[in-house]
């Protein structure tokens, strides 16, 4: 593909890239739509899985990720990390970005250069994801649909003219652009936190096309996959992560992370441990010392029943709702943030357990889901995306490392 041709990115893999539906609503949505003159979007928002406000700002960075180029000039928002951003991109897991930094500590070579090697991702994509990170906070003047301001525009929370009042009253007192339309009154502060929540989707959402239409670029160009157009094998070192791409990397057990979050947990978990019994079976981390801990507070936990004793197969990957082409999840997923009690529930989204999962004794997969917080004040209720790993020895137990 020539650099400059323009290929309309589908509003649907936007949507699903961006984390504001799931696979299961997607494939519903396809499946109204064939007997239906709607447009897809108009479905999603009418089977209630999709504001119309969020329709409405994902549609408008649609017509920036038709060319690679269009993309990258599209950032905005707060400057992130190279590590940061290319997790976003959903190309590698927070456990392959652990292990590429601590190897950056031996070879003090550069973040990029490391997952090239590693064969985790190409030189082009690397590029074009630091040609994004350049380009976040630059051209203040000019309005990107990614910019907070341009997103309550869009949302219909705050006018043209209100958002470049704004703007003035910002570059005299250098606050963010959020307090200077809560005090001047032109947005209220959930509206705000709405647009941030909003932009960060999109962010996702840009730079998975990012990636992608760098790799077709690349192709078209017969480009190779690394830095600087020189190809890069990857490395010994390399093949323990990349045979697991795809999946989660099985580089040790007892974890359970999240990787990519919406909602910034309190607590980090210190202790990991499994259930299995003739009744339900379950993986769960905690705040604890010890398996006896009697101030043991639960963070995060899968449970599944068993039927006669007997675990259903866990192989393949489950819609959290049901509906649509996925199965629904035979369990319960709760986040529970170290609390006695929490009304913190994932009730959509999809959670995939690797293929080596039916062993008897280990199992490991990812999750992609919308949590609900029922605790907030705010209504409706928040929701917040997470994506994450995880990969549990079975009635095994121990400390995180």
């Amino acid at each position: 593909m020539a650099i400059d041709e323009k290929i309309r990115r589908p509003i649907g893999q936007i949507l699903i890239d961006g984390g504001f539906i799931n696979k299961g609503d997607l494939a519903l949505a396809l499946d109204v739509q064939r007997h239906s003159n709607e447009l897809l979007g108009q479905v999603l928002v009418n089977m209630g899985v999709l504001e119309k406000a969020d329709l409405e700002a994902a549609l408008s960075v649609q017509d920036h990720l038709s060319t690679l180029d269009d993309a990258i000039r599209s950032a905005a928002g707060i400057r992130k990390m190279l590590g940061s951003l290319l997790l976003l991109t959903g190309k590698l897991t927070q456990e392959q970005l652990d292990f590429a930094l601590e190897e950056q500590k031996i070879t003090g070579e550069k973040l990029g250069d490391i997952l090239v090697r590693m064969g985790l991702l190409t030189g082009s994509q690397v590029d074009s994801v630091l040609r994004f990170q350049q380009f976040q906070q630059q051209g203040v003047t000019t309005p990107t649909p990614l910019r907070l301001g341009e997103l309550l525009v869009s949302c219909g929370h705050i006018t043209r003219e209100q958002l470049a009042d704004a703007l003035k009253k910002q570059q005299i007192s250098q606050k963010k652009l959020g307090e200077v339309l809560v005090e001047e009154g032109y947005a209220h502060l959930h509206h705000v936190n709405k647009g941030i929540n909003l932009q960060r989707k999109l962010l996702r959402a840009v730079l998975v096309a990012v990636v992608s239409l760098s790799a077709l670029s690349m192709e078209g160009c017969g480009g190779g996959g690394g830095v600087g157009g020189v190809s890069v094998a990857p490395s010994t070192a390399s093949a323990t992560i990349s045979s697991h791409q795809g999946s989660s990397p099985l580089l040790k057990t007892n974890y359970f992370q999240i990787s990519d979050s919406d909602y910034k947990f309190a607590s980090i978990p210190t202790f990991y441990y499994s259930t299995d019994n003739a009744s339900f079976w379950s993986i769960q981390a905690s705040i604890a010392n010890s398996i006896t801990d009697i101030n043991s507070r639960c963070v995060y936990r899968i449970d599944v029943q068993k039927s006669g004793a007997v675990l259903p197969e866990l192989n393949k990957t489950f819609s959290i709702e049901g509906g649509g082409a996925l199965e629904k999840f035979p369990g319960t997923f709760l986040l529970l943030d170290g609390k006695e009690s929490s009304l913190k529930k994932v009730e959509q989204g999809t959670i995939t357990f690797t293929s080596d999962s039916v062993m008897s004794d280990h199992v490991s997969g990812s999750f992609d889901v919308t949590v609900t917080d029922y605790d907030s004040q705010v209504r409706p209720a928040p929701s917040y995306y997470l994506k994450g790993v995880f990969s549990f020895k079975v009635g095994g137990y121990g400390t995180a490392s």
